[in-house]
């Protein structure tokens, strides 16, 4: 039997939502979980198992078991669980921000997990470790807006909190659709920004490559909601004019395969950044304007407005916190 690495001690699940455990194997699969028990048959060597939903606490057991092997994991929550995705701004970490140092803190409830970036071998943290909580030295190395953004969500609720961390800088929206879909909006080279064509990105910015090498490695785990913050690699006038049906292909994408059509989102808004301002005027401004136009015409989508409580000399500017404020509210609301 081997289980999806999300399945550790100290996993998070989504409240209300229901709890998918998946992996791969030969044998039947068994899962308990809070009184509940339920199996799988695999198919093509892979299997998943779903229970109910169950209401925020913890800490619990699990025992996932197959043909007489049985995994435990122990200290297990019920709570938020937030998927956070996107390119550098959401990958940015609080060690590279101008957080006050007394952010940083100790907290069990606040936990992490990590999905491995093929690209990047000297990530802090990797699938491999788990769930992660959070602690002070570390809290460094987290990604900012997942850190902060759960940091207020712990206090309004009091609830556990885990952030599925899934970024790559200067990521194309291709590069989060499945390549069947990716292709209808590759445009011309003439029409794209650099980050499409740049070798040292090539790597990942093909069609389907993050859709398939990071987001399918860990769904469908149930999420509360998703925050999104990616558009900066895609802001000519040529690729704002397709983004936003790309974005919403790629929310609907998303919404099925962590199985809710429902699922609330929260976009932010690219910031100001006063040299693409200058550079490429029409398409940054036009990219604004789509996001806005996507998420005004979505009742599941909250527009997350960064241009106000950001600095605009930098495009990954340094000021987190109010930004995270907005996006909690976001998900409070």
């Amino acid at each position: 039997m081997k289980l999806s690495p999300i399945f550790s001690d100290h996993a998070v699940f989504a409240e209300g939502k229901p709890v998918r455990v998946f992996g791969e194997g030969e044998g039947t699969v068994s899962v308990s979980f809070l009184g509940t028990t339920a199996t799988a048959e695999p198919s093509g060597g892979k299997w998943r198992v779903e229970l109910p939903a169950f209401p925020a606490g913890g800490p619990y057991t699990m025992e996932i078991s197959e043909d007489g092997e049985t995994v435990t994991l122990g200290d297990v929550y019920v709570g938020k669980v937030y998927y956070v995705m996107g390119q550098s701004n959401v990958e940015f970490r609080l060690c590279e921000s101008n957080t006050p140092k007394e952010y940083y803190e100790t907290d069990p409830l606040m936990r992490n997990f990590f999905v491995d970036r093929a690209w990047d071998e000297d990530d802090p943290f990797h699938s491999s470790d788990g769930w992660r909580t959070a602690k002070e030295e570390e809290a460094g190395n987290w990604s900012a807006i997942g850190y902060l953004t759960s940091r207020i969500v712990r206090r309004e609720l009091g609830c556990a909190v885990g952030i599925v961390c899934c970024y790559k800088g200067a990521s194309v929206i291709e590069s989060w659709l499945p390549k069947e879909k990716a292709e209808r909006y590759r445009l011309p080279p003439e029409c794209l920004y650099e980050d499409h064509i740049l070798d040292i990105f090539s790597n990942f910015n093909g069609d389907g490559e993050i859709y398939e090498k990071m987001l399918t490695k860990v769904t469908p785990y149930s999420p509360s909601a998703l925050i999104w913050y990616q558009g900066e690699s895609d802001s000519t006038v040529e690729e704002a004019a397709v983004y936003g049906d790309g974005i919403r292909e790629f929310f609907d994408e998303f919404r099925r395969l962590v199985g809710d059509e429902k699922l609330p989102v929260a976009m932010v808004q690219i910031a100001d950044c006063d040299y693409r301002k200058q550079v490429l005027p029409q398409g940054w401004i036009a990219m604004q304007h789509v996001q806005r136009q996507v998420a005004e015409s979505d009742e599941r989508i909250t527009l997350v407005v960064s241009r106000d409580v950001c600095e605009s000399d930098n495009m990954h500017p340094a000021t987190k916190t109010l930004l995270s404020e907005r996006i909690a509210q976001a998900l409070l609301k």
